[in-house]
């Protein structure tokens, strides 16, 4: 009975820690706090105004410390197709500006307890396509005398297909501003949008490139 009790035990005891090991200390979220869970497949189809006449397609992801204390986070990222422009991710601080397919990952950041911090990463496109990323969220720890992190544990992974299509460029732009002019690749100014190029000056002052496959 004695042995049955303590074997018992001992299968609840590697029960208990195989769950805490398990368990993340961060996790991917959006702005309103929405968890995406490990292996997740995030499909992102609403592009906005890069500001300069362009379209952009953000992630809007946050990684979200659940540690219970301050850790370190860096980010590892595979961009797997990048059909134009570059993907761009700004973590912790400073912006990584990719332009071709491949692996990396950003420097290392604090991040306190209960604190979630956006990563800042969109695609930056030129013409239609999808730009499919990885994004990994890794936990390190920090060495005073060598200076350097070490990796400690690997964190959740998801995967993001930033989708620049017809409907996403005009429709996504023009719900903000109304399109007053349209003007062909040689700057002739139309009724429609064209095959091939279309520039879209809008009744903000700003313009928008279309282009039609």
């Amino acid at each position: 009975m004695k042995k049955l009790f303590t074997s018992v035990m001992m299968l609840l005891f590697a029960t208990s820690f195989a769950f805490a090991q398990d368990e993340a200390l961060v996790r991917f979220v959006d702005e309103a706090g929405n968890v995406y869970a490990d292996g997740s497949t995030i499909d992102i189809t609403e592009g906005e105004d890069d500001g300069w006449g362009g379209m952009m397609f953000p992630t809007g992801l946050y990684v979200e410390n659940i540690a219970g204390e301050d850790i370190y986070v860096g980010i590892t990222f595979n961009v797997k197709t990048l059909p134009s422009g570059s993907f761009q991710i700004c973590f912790p601080v400073n912006c990584m500006n990719i332009t071709k397919t491949g692996e990396g990952k950003t420097p290392e950041g604090e991040i306190g307890t209960d604190v979630k911090k956006s990563i800042r990463a969109e695609w930056i496109p030129d013409t239609y396509g999808t730009c499919t990323v990885e994004l990994q969220a890794n936990i390190y720890t920090y060495n005073a005398i060598t200076k350097k992190y070490n990796l400690d544990e690997a964190g959740p992974k998801v995967t993001v297909n930033m989708i620049y299509s017809d409907n996403a460029s005009v429709n996504n732009i023009e719900q903000k501003a109304q399109a007053v002019a349209r003007y062909n690749a040689a700057g002739q100014q139309v009724s429609e949008t064209q095959q091939g190029l279309t520039i879209v000056k809008l009744d903000n002052g700003k313009a928008v490139k279309v282009v039609n496959k």
